[in-house]
C-alpha cells in the first residue's frame, strides 16, 4: 500500500481545458483539485469550420499551472507524491520530429477535415483487412494521411506521431516544458535528452483510437500503417501494458513545480490513457455487467467487455485501461438538443420567456409515455450513430389531438426527452449485437442530463436497467489518479480500482415493472425507430 503521508495525483488534458485531482490512498480522499481553462487555436481561415487544432503548448502551460495549484497543499501539508498519471483526449495527431520538437499544433478528436481521407483510408482498409474497416475522419490514421497529402514539408520531417496524453508524459519524464515560456520553446527545444532510453509509450486504450490497431492482438496493424507510409509504424508510440511503468518525473520538472524540488523520492508516471478509459476507471467501471451513460451535449455509453467488438460497425473497438475491452457509442444529440427545445418552444406567457429543465420535466410528467403518439426524431446537426450526417430532425404524428395538447409545453418536452432516450437505447441495442461480451446490469450515469430526476426514471424504465449516480464530475482525473496508485503498489489496476471508495448518490432509480407504462413505452420506441428508417436510412448509411 502507500504509507499515510503518500499521495497520486491524477491529471486530464481535454479540450477545453485540463485538471488535476490530489488523491489521497490511506484515506481514500480527494484532499486538493485545479483545473486550468484553453481554447481551440484560432485559425487563419475560417471558412472551413472541419479543422480544430490545438498547440501541445497550451497542455503544458496549463500543466504548470494546475501542478504549481497542488504543490502548495503538498507542500503544507508535508506530503509525498508517488505517482502521477494522465488522461488525456483521445484520438489527437501530435507530430514531433527526431528530437521531440513539435513539428504543427495537434489536430484534435474533433478535427474532420481529413474526412475524404478517411473515406479512401476506409475503403484500402476494408480491401486489405478483408472486412469491413471503417474509420471516422476524428480517428488519427486519416489525419496522418491528410498531412502527408497536404504538408509534405512538414511530413518529411515526421519522427514520431503520438497521442496527447502520450505528449505529456514524455514532457514529464524527459523534462522537456519545464521552463516553458511559448509555444518555441516546444518547437526548438535545447535540452540535451537520452533518446535512446526515453521515448514515446502509450496504452491499448488510446491506441485503440488510431484506426490502424487491432483490438484482438492488441497491436499496431502494420499492413494498415503502410497504407497511409511505410515510415508510419515506426513513428508509433510503443504499447506498454496497463500497470507498467512509463517512467519517473525528470527532476527538472518537479524543481520548475515545487514538488520534491530536493528529488528525494521518484515519482513514477504510470502508463496513461486516453480520457474514456480513465472515465472507466474513475467510475469503477472496470468488470463486466458495468457500462457509464454520459449525458452531456453529446451521449456516449461505454462498458467492460471481455470480448473484443466486431470491427466495420457503430460502436468503437475500443481496449479499456485494465487489460480488457470497451466498447462505445457516441451519439450527438443530446442535451444540446435539449436545450434547443428548451429555449424556443417551451416558454411561458406567465414567465415572460423559456421556462426552466426542472418546470419543463413538471410539466412533461402529466402526459403518458408515448406523448399522445408524437415521435421527436432529434437529429437537430445530423447523427453519428447511426451514421447519419445529413439527417435532421422531425416531429411526426401531429393530428387535431396533439395539437391541441401541444399548447403544454410540457408535451413536447417529454417527446424531445423520448426522442432522445429512444436513440441512446436504440445505441445500447447496437452494442450489445456487436460484442459478445457486454450486457450491463446496471449503468452509472455522469454529465449535466444526469441531474434530471424525470429523465432518470424514463431512462430506467425504457432501458430496463438500475441507474446509479457517480458523484465525483471529474471522473477522469480521479482515474489516472487510481492508475498512478495501481503502478505504484505493483496491484493490477483492476483490482486497486475495486479497493477504492467512489462516492455514490444514495438514490438508485430502478426500472418501472408496470405493464401499462411499459407497453406504451415499447410501442412508441418501435414508432421511433420505423420513422426515423423510413425518412433517414437509404442515403447516407455505410458509404464505405
Amino acid at each position: 500500500g502507500i504509507e499515510e503521508n503518500g499521495c497520486t495525483i491524477g491529471i486530464d488534458i481535454g479540450t477545453q481545458g485540463a485538471k488535476a485531482i490530489l488523491y489521497h490512498p490511506a484515506s481514500q480522499t480527494i484532499i486538493a483539485r485545479s483545473s486550468a481553462k484553453y481554447d481551440l487555436d484560432q485559425q487563419q481561415d475560417t471558412s472551413d469550420n472541419r479543422r480544430a487544432e490545438q498547440h501541445p503548448a497550451k497542455w503544458i502551460q496549463a500543466l504548470h499551472d494546475i501542478l504549481k495549484e497542488l504543490s502548495l497543499t503538498i507542500n503544507e501539508k508535508n506530503l509525498i507524491v508517488k505517482s502521477i498519471g494522465t488522461s488525456g483526449q483521445q484520438h489527437g495527431l501530435v507530430a514531433l520530429d527526431n528530437k521531440y520538437n513539435v513539428i504543427r499544433p495537434a489536430k484534435l478528436w474533433c478535427d474532420v477535415e481529413a474526412s475524404e481521407e478517411a473515406d479512401s483510408f476506409s475503403q484500402a482498409a476494408t480491401r486489405k483487412m478483408g472486412k469491413q474497416w471503417n474509420i471516422p475522419a476524428g480517428f488519427t490514421a486519416p489525419k496522418a494521411l491528410w498531412m502527408k497529402e497536404n504538408e509534405p514539408k512538414n511530413w518529411e520531417k515526421v519522427r514520431w506521431i503520438i497521442l496527447p496524453h502520450d505528449y505529456v508524459n514524455l514532457c514529464l519524464r524527459s523534462g522537456i516544458g519545464h521552463d516553458f515560456s511559448a509555444p518555441s520553446s516546444l518547437e526548438n527545444h535545447s535540452l540535451n535528452v537520452d533518446f535512446v532510453s526515453i521515448f514515446p509509450c502509450t496504452d491499448a486504450g488510446d491506441a485503440s483510437g488510431t484506426g490502424i490497431f487491432d483490438p484482438v492482438s492488441r497491436d499496431y496493424v502494420k499492413d494498415l500503417a503502410d497504407l497511409i507510409d511505410e515510415k508510419y509504424v515506426a513513428a508509433l508510440p510503443k504499447i506498454l501494458s496497463p500497470s507498467e511503468v512509463y517512467g519517473n518525473v525528470s527532476p527538472l520538472w518537479k524543481q520548475a513545480l515545487n514538488i520534491d524540488s530536493e528529488n528525494e523520492h521518484p515519482i513514477i508516471i504510470s502508463v496513461g490513457s486516453g480520457d474514456n478509459m480513465m472515465s472507466a476507471l474513475g467510475s469503477k467501471c472496470v468488470s463486466e455487467g458495468n457500462a457509464v451513460l454520459s449525458l452531456g451535449t453529446s451521449g456516449t455509453i461505454f462498458g467492460v467487455s471481455s470480448a473484443p467488438v466486431e470491427t466495420g460497425t457503430s460502436v468503437a473497438p475500443f481496449c479499456d485501461a485494465t487489460g480488457k475491452h470497451l466498447p462505445l457509442v457516441c451519439v450527438m444529440s443530446c442535451t444540446g438538443v435539449l436545450n434547443s427545445v428548451l429555449e424556443n418552444w417551451c416558454s411561458s406567457s406567465e414567465k415572460n420567456g423559456a421556462i426552466s429543465h426542472e418546470e419543463a420535466s413538471t410539466l412533461a410528467a402529466n402526459f403518458e409515455p408515448g406523448c399522445c403518439g408524437l415521435t421527436f426524431l432529434p437529429y437537430l446537426s445530423g447523427e453519428r450513430t447511426p451514421n447519419w450526417p445529413n439527417a435532421t430532425g422531425a416531429l411526426l404524428g401531429l393530428t387535431a389531438q396533439t395539437m391541441k395538447c401541444m399548447s403544454s409545453p410540457g408535451l413536447i418536452y417529454r417527446a424531445a426527452l423520448e426522442g432522445i432516450t429512444f436513440l441512446l437505447a436504440d445505441a445500447l441495442e447496437q452494442m450489445r449485437q456487436c460484442c459478445d461480451g457486454f450486457d450491463p446490469k446496471s449503468i452509472f450515469v455522469v454529465g449535466g442530463g444526469s441531474r434530471n430526476k424525470f429523465w432518470r426514471q424514463m431512462i430506467a424504465d425504457i432501458f430496463q436497467l438500475e441507474l446509479r449516480f457517480p458523484l465525483e464530475p471529474e471522473s477522469a482525473a480521479l482515474g489516472a489518479a487510481f492508475q498512478a496508485g495501481a503502478a505504484f503498489t505493483g496491484v493490477s489496476v483492476e483490482d486497486y480500482i475495486l479497493q477504492q471508495k467512489v462516492e455514490m448518490e444514495d438514490t438508485v432509480v430502478k426500472p418501472t415493472t408496470d405493464e401499462d407504462t411499459l407497453k406504451m413505452y415499447k410501442e412508441a420506441f418501435e414508432r421511433y425507430k420505423a420513422s426515423s428508417k423510413k425518412l433517414f436510412s437509404d442515403h447516407v448509411e455505410n458509404k464505405n
